[in-house]
Formats: C-alpha cells, structure tokens, sequence
C-alpha cells in the first residue's frame, strides 16, 4: 500500500501485471492513481496509453539517442575549446539539477541463440583482438565478451551468426567509437 501511496503522492505512473488468455504470457497495463482512501485501503487507478502519459516537469524529445549523443559530443568538443575558467564560470551558474526528458527509443528483439551461439564460438577469445576476454562475468562466471553486429541492425544487417562476432568491450568500443 505505501507504494501505491508513493505513487499517488509523486503522480507517476505504475504498472499493473494481470494474467492473459495465454498462460505463459501476462498483460502489462499503464496506470495512473486518481484517488488514495488511506482509512479504507483502497486505491482507484486510470489506465492510460504511453500518449496519455503526463510527463511532469519532463519535456518529451524527439531524437533519436544517436541523435542526442552527436549533439552531445559536439557541445562537449565545443566545451574543450573554451578555458578551464569559462568553463568554471558557466558551472558556477548553471543549474545542478539535469534536465528530465522523455526519449522514444526504437530497438530491436535480438536473437538469444545468436548471441548464445556467438559466445560458444568464441570460447572466451575476442574475434578481434584474439585476447582473452577481459574478465568473468559474476552472474555466470564466464568470460565477458560482446556480441558486436558487423552490419548494424539499424542499417539492415541480419541478426545471424554470419553477422556478428563476440568481441572484447575495449574493441567494441574502438568499433563505435574509435
């Protein structure tokens, strides 16, 4: 109940979970609390859609995360090129608290058996670099390697074994960012 109270105290939404026809699945629903009786115990929720949803103090964007990371990287280029103490200057009147947003994100459902398949090939090497993997995973204790995407997704690559390789986060990283 005091999660429910939260809820309604801070105006966020919650998700509710209920059994659906098919037994292995569940239905997940949006929720608003539109009254609390704290003496009653009992809670009265509005289910909404995601467009429904009021933000708050959120101001919705609409970029991609690609999108917001190019700008981002720019502003921070742009940022080394000013002096320590401009930089200082702006900090000192800048606001502590970050922006809230909301980002639409679009993503893609990968294939357990690619990557699982993908990490058996490998046997703990980078396909890359051919070191060890860098270190071992506690959930597993395997080896900790990524499964990179040669062509991305994003750009109509296949989510098969010919298009993927299980590679160090170092390496990884170097591909993106490199």
């Amino acid at each position: 109940m005091q999660a429910l109270k939260n809820c309604y105290d801070a105006k966020i939404p919650l998700f509710v979970i209920s059994k659906s026809a098919n037994k292995k699945l569940r239905n997940v629903h949006l929720g608003l609390i539109e009254n609390f009786d704290n003496q009653q115990k009992k809670t009265y929720i509005r289910f909404i859609s995601l467009k429904e949803l009021d933000v708050n103090d959120s101001i919705l964007i609409k970029e991609t995360q690609a999108e917001y990371n190019i700008q981002f990287n720019n502003a921070v280029g742009y940022s080394q090129t000013n002096t320590s103490a401009e930089r200082k200057k702006r900090i000192l009147s800048a606001d502590k608290a970050p922006q809230k947003v909301l980002r639409s994100v679009y993503d893609y459902n990968r294939n357990p058996d690619v990557v699982a398949e993908a990490l058996y090939r490998a046997k703990g090497i980078c396909e890359k670099c051919r070191k060890f993997a860098p270190f071992i995973k506690k959930s597993n204790d395997e080896p900790y390697l990524e499964v990179h995407h040669i062509k991305p997704l994003s750009q109509g690559g296949e989510d098969s074994l010919e298009n993927v390789k299980a590679i160090c986060p170092n390496c990884h990283r170097k591909i993106h960012f490199g």
